[in-house]
């Protein structure tokens, strides 16, 4: 195995003879859904998660702030002035114990409540599209009319687990919602870093005609604010390389793995040439908050999502309630970097 695969996966013993994934019955997914529908937030349960005292104090005061605080402030202010769009960032759909992390790191749906997310965008009346057309959609010129513009929402995954095929497709499928997956590519057929198994090769293709896109999360997740410039060079290529070869289709979207290092400016000017250099177009990063058309196309915000977003939280993070926390985030990772000399990852 390649040394540039070895830290991202392992392949299961089993694999060459398992039995195939079972997979849903043939329904097509088209470019997006439309009309949105607002509904008040209510003040039920601010605080309501049953997590430990001491891993969920600062994911109480966050759920506090952004419902009790944020959420009425904004429905008193005037739209913003241009296009935002929400984009969803799941990892695994499963029932996997995550209680190990904090709440803001989990990063484990149920499928129940995964369900629950995207009924919600349905029945919310929410416009889903891939991120391909809400990029497009952000730089197109806002209407002054004096009415709000709908901010889109696009949902996306991470890492490129085995449990999308079986738990999260089938429910974006039945409900005709587009979404864009991005792919370990050294996890194939194998096992991610955490030991979860990940896609085969042949349900990249099968999910690929069925109307999924997918994108670039590089060959074995580094932490690519360590690497040389031929490293980071390798994992761009490959990856896009290999999607490409298995789905037919060109990739020109990549997720950036781990945090992100927006604070490290001279960074980021490198990995953007590099990025453009292989031949990406657009990118999303783990900053939070909305992405609109003052970002760089190539490191656009997103909006985490795991099992404690309940519907309230949830709705208020489609709203842009939740986007405060990326003036958090970011003075967080400044700080860091002034304590350490430098960016860390």
């Amino acid at each position: 195995m390649p040394t540039i695969w070895r830290a991202c996966c392992s392949t299961p013993t089993a694999t060459a003879g398992a039995a195939p994934r079972s997979a849903p019955a043939h329904r097509p997914l088209p470019g997006a859904t439309a009309g949105p529908r607002r509904r008040p937030i209510t003040w039920t349960s601010w605080g309501g998660c049953s997590m430990g005292e001491s891993a969920s104090s600062n994911f109480r005061l966050g759920r506090w702030l952004t419902l009790g605080l944020v959420s009425p402030w904004r429905q008193h202010r005037a739209p913003p002035a241009d296009h935002r769009v929400r984009i969803l960032m799941y990892h695994s759909i499963s029932r996997r114990v995550d209680d190990h992390a904090h709440p803001y790191y989990r990063t484990v749906t149920t499928p129940e409540r995964f369900r629950e997310h995207m009924e919600l965008l349905r029945d919310d009346g929410h416009r889903v599209m891939s991120l391909g057309d809400a990029m497009r959609w952000m730089n197109t010129p806002v209407l002054d009319d004096g009415a709000e513009q709908p901010s889109p929402v696009v949902v996306t995954f991470d890492d490129g687990f085995a449990d999308f095929f079986t738990h999260a497709f089938p429910v974006l499928d039945a409900l005709r919602i587009p979404a864009t997956v991005f792919l370990a590519t050294g996890c194939l057929n194998g096992r991610f870093v955490n030991g979860q198994p990940c896609l085969r090769r042949a349900e990249v293709g099968e999910l690929a005609a069925r109307g999924v896109s997918f994108g670039s999360h590089t060959v074995s997740h580094p932490r690519l604010v360590h690497l040389g410039q031929g490293d980071i060079d390798k994992e761009l290529l490959r990856s896009r390389q290999e999607i490409e070869q298995i789905t037919g289709a060109p990739v020109t979207l990549f997720s950036y793995p781990y945090r992100f290092p927006e604070e490290d400016g001279e960074f980021t000017a490198r990995l953007a040439a590099r990025l453009k250099r292989n031949g990406y177009e657009g990118g999303v990063t783990t900053s939070i908050g909305s992405a609109s058309a003052h970002d760089d196309p190539l490191f656009l915000k997103r909006l985490p999502v795991n099992d404690d977003d309940d519907a309230e939280l949830f709705r208020a993070k489609l709203e842009g309630d939740y986007d405060w926390l990326h003036g958090v985030q970011l003075a967080s990772k400044r700080w860091r970097q002034w304590t350490h000399g430098r960016a860390v990852a």
